[in-house]
């Protein structure tokens, strides 16, 4: 069977659109190709699927959820016309798009939100320290300016101190 016009998915987009796992598609897949079914297959043998194989899957679907027996509904979709109801155009494999799964839309979100605030974190952080060491060191500074007037100061008392000293000899020895 080849498929003309069409745009084809690949298993994890189809399932995703029926909201079943790959692997039941796997074994949806292989059934109904057991009882005749027909898929395209790409040039690594993968199974390509188009909208006619999607119209089977969810009659398949249907027939499963009204408690059709399992063989029973693959005998009946593989006996459909599918052909007849295909879409012209689907959307294409080959197209920059891209599908995620529930759950890998959450785990992106959640890498995605967890990477953020780590970064916010850390650009915190850096804030942070460079304040610190800001402050840190207008503080050395203040000490430093007040250890050297304190010094002055005692410097000038001691030279006050031994003026005074010599002065008083020069008093007691001058007369």
């Amino acid at each position: 069977m080849e498929v003309t016009n069409q745009f084809g998915y690949f298993a994890k987009d189809v399932a995703a659109e029926l909201e079943i796992t790959t692997s039941t598609l796997r074994r949806w897949s292989i059934e109904l190709e057991k009882a005749g079914y027909i898929f395209e297959r790409n040039k690594k043998e993968q199974r390509i699927y188009y909208e006619r194989d999607f119209k089977a899957f969810r009659e398949l679907k249907k027939l499963l959820t009204n408690s059709v027996a399992f063989v029973d509904a693959i005998k009946a979709v593989v006996s459909m016309d599918l052909e007849d109801k295909n879409a012209s155009i689907t959307p294409s494999v080959h197209k920059e798009e891209l599908r995620l799964s529930k759950s890998e839309l959450e785990e992106l979100i959640h890498r995605t939100v967890k990477k953020a605030i780590e970064e916010e974190r850390e650009a915190m952080f850096r804030a942070f320290e460079t304040k610190m060491n800001d402050v840190v060191e207008k503080r050395d500074r203040l000490i430093t300016q007040q250890l050297n007037r304190s010094l002055e100061e005692r410097r000038l008392e001691i030279a006050a101190a031994q003026e005074q000293k010599k002065s008083w000899w020069k008093r007691l020895f001058s007369q």
